[in-house]
């Protein structure tokens, strides 16, 4: 893996911070992460491109490139302020993971920062296993630095540019997704289950079918073209199909993602 110059200084080692640190190490880029406590930073010993550190002050004078906050939402804005004296001269990339902090909420706890280069990084708990699918939206940025940060996140999962105002119903399918497919898992495991299957051989079966749609779906083809595929006159998936939506499948559906969009 070819090296790069760049520094990302992770602040934040919990399970997201972790998993953007090792993603983007992965990727060739040296990374600094910071926590306040030694004791998560503990796993990371022996890791090759990350350094860790409990010194907020040490760790800001790596010189990072892009400084991404993966902490929980109520500790953003003091940490932007608390950070921001050190960022005035080198202006780096400054990215948040965290749900709520909008990019006029960053904006304005960089106090005395002038036109901060602002992106926020939405990961799903995938992350930990890097398949992470990261909503990102940028204010300040030029192309090239947009550039720069789907690069460094490319080895957590995949990245799709979402503007700001659609950040909601987005969440709603990458991080409430995943709540939403697993429960479709549960339900498929308990009829398996109730016509003789067994749970571990059920759950296996559906994990590698759903990894198969995936890479199906990967090309751009629209799901019903896909699901036309499979679906033959008078046979057993049509017939599958019908009862699920007689049960309320779809509007079920569509209830549940404009639920979890609206706060």
């Amino acid at each position: 893996m070819k090296k790069t110059t760049e520094t990302v200084l992770v602040l934040g080692a919990g399970n997201i911070g972790s998993a953007m640190a090792r993603g983007i190490a992965a990727g060739g880029t040296p990374v600094v992460l910071y926590n306040r406590s030694r004791g998560r930073l503990a796993a990371f010993a022996g890791v090759d491109g990350i350094d860790t550190t409990d010194s907020l002050d040490t760790a800001l004078g790596c010189n990072p490139a892009m400084v991404l906050l993966c902490v929980e939402t109520e500790a953003v804005a003091e940490l932007l302020g608390a950070i921001a004296p050190a960022v005035k001269k080198s202006n780096p990339i400054i990215g948040s993971c965290a749900a709520v902090p909008t990019l006029a909420d960053m904006r304005a706890a960089l106090k005395g920062v002038k036109n901060p280069r602002l992106v926020r990084i939405l990961p799903n708990i995938a992350a930990t296993r890097g398949a992470s699918v990261n909503l990102v939206a940028a204010d300040g940025l030029t192309a090239a630095d947009m550039e720069t940060v789907m690069r460094l996140v490319s080895h957590t999962g995949s990245s799709f540019e979402v503007p700001e105002r659609l950040f909601g119903p987005a969440m709603s399918l990458s991080s409430c997704g995943i709540a939403f497919a697993l429960r479709y898992v549960r339900a498929q495991t308990e009829a398996a289950v109730a016509l003789g299957l067994a749970p571990a051989l059920a759950t296996e079966i559906i994990g590698a079918t759903l990894a198969g749609t995936a890479a199906m779906l990967a090309d751009g083809t629209h799901p019903e073209a896909l699901v036309d595929r499979v679906t033959t006159p008078g046979g057993l998936t049509i017939r599958g199909l019908n009862a699920m939506e007689n049960a309320g499948f779809t509007p079920a559906v569509m209830a549940g993602i404009e639920a979890s969009t609206h706060r």
